[in-house]
């Protein structure tokens, strides 16, 4: 085809390959009368006419110099190569040329030669990837998209074609699908160094929107979708400890406490002493009531980074460690509908022993002589010895005797003198207070120990302003009062 320029358009479909174009302006003569178009169509019935067809374009084709690229239009596509087995095929050097008028910007000529090869050669692979490219150079992203596809179904780790779709599902905004890509061309052979580039930013790109997917799906109560998007991360960056550690802590809002103990161990694994992570593990080996290990992580968390949260557990399973090793009726204060005078002094000599050491320290030991065969009796000498808690006539202690408000109140306002003795200014605000009771006036028998436990917000009064100096005192009321009065002496040297 004397001085032609042959625009060829493949499209592969149904087995068939239509090559559109001679272009009556760019033919010679009577050519240009005779041939508006010229159209070719390949079926498998014929496919030696179109191996002929093909090669004829080819030969006309080569009418048309092969462009000496200095500056490659499209610097950044991979040369689709052909593969060692082609080496001695001129499909090789034809393959080269045709990437040459795509570099040169002639996409019409590339396109033309690449769908002739692959008329030729249906296994000749490169020559669709080629395809691809020239579509991506037109910005047919979805074209692009299915020549590399083809490509790739013939040969699954061609990087020119992983390389190529994931610049076309880049540029479709399709992320996860180009990471993909490109990630499989890493991992295929080397890759150019953009596509590394590409990966770290991408991976970034995806966690992030992976992970404000998480939080969005935890702030709904979608709890389910948060744990399929960080499982979607973890998978994405195996080396990411915090990830473990978010979701470790969804685990645990799942009440799944024996799972967050897993992934919180693998995020540990990664990074021992993160502080989070160690916390974590400790709280949640707390509530696996696993308190001595528990005990050693809030050890090392606050060794780490000192909180309320690690001071406050700490404090707690040394507690429940305590309680463990206390006696069986210790145990079952909480649930007494009335406490005794024993428990009493049993939760004062457990929970203040400092205090009570401190106090009873030269003081001479009491003589009790109903105490002896009691569980509680070697808390209640200490109780009585400080002072906290007062010896009958006969010095008898009265172990077994119910605690009233009114006996309790004068027991918190003596361990309150305590620590008045020790952090004087601490203690002033209870010490000049004046409590208003609708059930006591100022002379009453009870009154300045009341006034003293409710200022310093140890006991309470009720809405009507009724202290009920004669009521019984439950299990659960003297622990929470002991527990108040522990939390004041806590901050004394």
């Amino acid at each position: 085809m004397k001085g032609s320029a042959v625009a060829a358009r493949h499209a592969v479909a149904r087995e068939r390959v239509v090559i559109v174009g001679l272009q009556p302006n760019l033919l010679t003569g009577g050519e240009a009368e005779s041939s508006k178009a010229l159209f070719v169509t390949l079926d498998p019935l014929r496919k030696a006419a179109g191996a002929l067809l093909a090669a004829a374009l080819l030969v006309g084709g080569c009418a048309v110099r092969v462009p000496v690229v200095t500056t490659p239009a499209f610097p950044d596509f991979v040369f689709p190569a052909a593969p060692a087995s082609y080496a001695e095929s001129p499909a090789a050097d034809e393959q080269r040329d045709a990437w040459a008028f795509l570099q040169a910007g002639d996409l019409a000529q590339a396109e033309t030669r690449f769908a002739a090869l692959l008329a030729r050669d249906a296994a000749f692979f490169p020559a669709a990837a080629g395809l691809g490219w020239v579509d991506l150079a037109r910005g047919g992203y979805r074209d692009a998209v299915e020549h590399f596809d083809a490509a790739l179904g013939a040969a699954t780790r061609y990087v020119p074609a992983l390389v190529g779709r994931g610049d076309a599902l880049l540029s479709a905004d399709d992320v996860s699908g180009a990471l993909a890509s490109f990630e499989g061309a890493l991992a295929a052979a080397p890759a150019p160094a953009r596509v590394e580039r590409l990966v770290g930013e991408l991976r970034l790109r995806v966690m992030t929107e992976r992970y404000d997917d998480a939080l969005a799906a935890v702030a709904a109560g979608r709890l389910s979708d948060a744990e399929a998007a960080y499982a979607d991360m973890i998978a994405a960056s195996p080396e990411s400890a915090f990830l473990y550690l978010e979701l470790a802590r969804l685990k645990q809002l799942q009440a799944e406490t024996a799972e967050a103990l897993v992934w919180t161990r693998r995020a540990r694994q990664l990074e021992p002493n993160e502080p989070g992570a160690v916390l974590l593990e400790a709280s949640l080996l707390e509530a696996l009531g696993e308190l001595a290990p528990a005990e050693g992580a809030y050890e090392l968390a606050e060794a780490l980074d000192p909180t309320d949260a690690s001071a406050a557990g700490l404090a707690r399973v040394r507690r429940e460690l305590q309680l463990a090793g206390l006696p069986e009726q210790y145990r079952g204060i909480t649930g007494a509908e009335s406490a005794t005078r024993g428990d009493l002094a049993a939760l004062l000599g457990v929970r203040l022993a400092e205090l009570l050491d401190d106090a009873a320290f030269g003081a001479p030991t009491p003589i009790l002589t109903d105490t002896r065969d009691h569980w509680a009796s070697p808390w209640i000498v200490e109780a009585a010895r400080a002072g906290v808690m007062g010896v009958g006539a006969g010095n008898r202690f009265e172990p077994e005797r119910i605690v009233r408000r009114g006996d309790l109140a004068d027991v918190v306002a003596a361990a309150l003198v305590l620590i008045a003795d020790f952090d004087p200014q601490a203690a002033r605000r209870w010490q000049s207070a004046r409590v208003e009771f609708s059930d006591m006036s100022p002379g009453h028998l009870n009154y300045e120990s009341a006034t003293r436990a409710v200022a310093a917000g140890v006991l309470r009064i009720d809405g009507d302003g009724r202290f009920d100096p004669i009521r019984p005192v439950s299990g659960a009321e003297a622990i929470d009062a002991v527990e108040r009065l522990a939390q004041l002496a806590a901050g004394l040297g």
